[in-house]
């Protein structure tokens, strides 16, 4: 059996081991080059006036990796949907799985029905990743 590891950049969507709460706005504010207390901020602003800013941070805080834990970051977490997209995609796991949660949430079961239907339609993605 041969096995194939890609390497690849550290995910820019991830949490911070040294955060306040959860990591989430230290983590995001690292990668994106971002003051942390900004991120905070535009948070408490969201959270005030439209509500959405603590459900937005909940799902941040189970759905992004801490940056000292990548290792099984590309692991498949729910069939591996939204491995598969990211994989084909390129673009951020971390993003599509919020994107796959945020949308389970306003749909109301519509995105569960699909990602079911991705589950068998999508191929499994066998590399393993590795982070320098």
């Amino acid at each position: 059996m041969k096995n194939h590891y890609e390497v690849v950049a550290r995910p820019k969507w991830v949490r911070s081991e040294d955060g306040v709460v959860a990591g989430v706005f230290q983590g995001l504010g690292k990668s994106f080059d971002m003051d942390p207390n900004v991120l905070r901020l535009i948070w408490l602003i969201s959270v005030l006036f439209f509500g959405s800013g603590l459900l937005i941070y909940l799902m941040l805080a189970w759905i992004l990796p801490r940056e000292d834990k990548l290792n099984d970051y590309h692991q498949k977490k729910i069939l591996g949907v939204c491995q598969a997209i990211s994989h084909k995609s390129g673009i951020e796991l971390g993003l599509i799985r919020l994107l796959a949660v945020g949308s389970l949430i306003v749909s109301f079961g519509l995105t569960f029905v699909a990602y079911m239907v991705l589950a068998f339609v999508m191929p499994e993605v066998k590399n393993e990743r590795l982070y320098f």
